[in-house]
């Protein structure tokens, strides 16, 4: 099931004492049942709910077969925390991390049915407006704020993948001192399969993994071999650029 986004809602399940009319007439007597509930608030509304069995068929429907979805599945993590015992805050960055948001603010958000700052950064309209002189200004800040964090968060993720660019680097630098040393086994590979070809099996690529073998064919000047190589290839034009190089610090 494909992700909606939901920021724009508090979404709440609940369980409630529901008096069944054709069991109470059966056994002439009041018969209730515990009942799973969904209540949905619109962030920035305090008066305005929607409220229906959890079970019961939303309007959003599942794009390959058509089936409604039931609200327990559509709102899947409100749900598992309602089932856990827990409180649903939102998916999102709570009001509590934005550190401009004095604790009244945040009750007062809260309140409102704003619980996270990505649900108060998309709020607009009406529900802004209900909030009150300088909900607009504050409104304005916190969405510049969770742009600010989202872009720090982007350049971690760039700084990660650049460190373990780095340590793949290091491993192939590693393995080409090994090499020119005349040792021919790479650092934790595992060991391929003997090929046919002498040759290669001679070769002190052969034990190299295929993506070490690629990297180090680029490194050292030669052009990038075609990603449907095979080994064997790939340990034969390592062999005639490492010969070339060779050739090359000899002259």
């Amino acid at each position: 099931m494909p992700d909606h986004d939901f920021s724009h809602l508090h979404v709440e399940f609940f369980s409630e004492a529901i008096h069944n009319v054709r069991k109470s007439a059966e056994e002439n007597r009041p018969v209730y049942e515990d009942v799973e509930m969904v209540r949905i608030r619109a962030a920035g509304d305090k008066l305005t709910a929607y409220v229906a069995r959890a079970n019961d068929p939303s309007s959003v429907r599942e794009a390959e077969t058509g089936r409604a979805i039931p609200y327990k599945e559509l709102h899947a993590g409100p749900y598992e925390a309602f089932q856990r015992g827990q409180t649903y805050a939102g998916a999102g960055t709570p009001l509590s991390e934005v550190p401009f948001l004095t604790k009244a603010k945040v009750r007062e958000l809260q309140l409102a049915n704003v619980h996270t700052a990505e649900a108060f950064a998309a709020l607009d309209g009406t529900n802004l407006q209900k909030l009150g002189m300088g909900a607009r200004e504050l409104r304005d800040q916190v969405r510049a704020w969770v742009e600010k964090i989202s872009k720090n968060s982007d350049v971690a993720k760039l700084a990660g993948e650049n460190e373990a660019l780095k340590a793949k680097m290091d491993e192939m630098q590693a393995q080409i001192a090994m090499l020119m040393s005349g040792g021919n086994q790479s650092p934790g590979a595992s060991q391929p399969p003997k090929s046919d070809d002498p040759d290669v099996n001679a070769s002190p690529f052969f034990d190299w993994d295929d993506e070490t073998i690629r990297l180090w064919i680029v490194e050292q000047g030669g052009d990038a071999p075609h990603h449907r190589s095979g080994h064997e290839t790939l340990v034969r034009k390592a062999d005639e650029l490492n010969a070339a190089l060779s050739k090359g610090k000899a002259a």
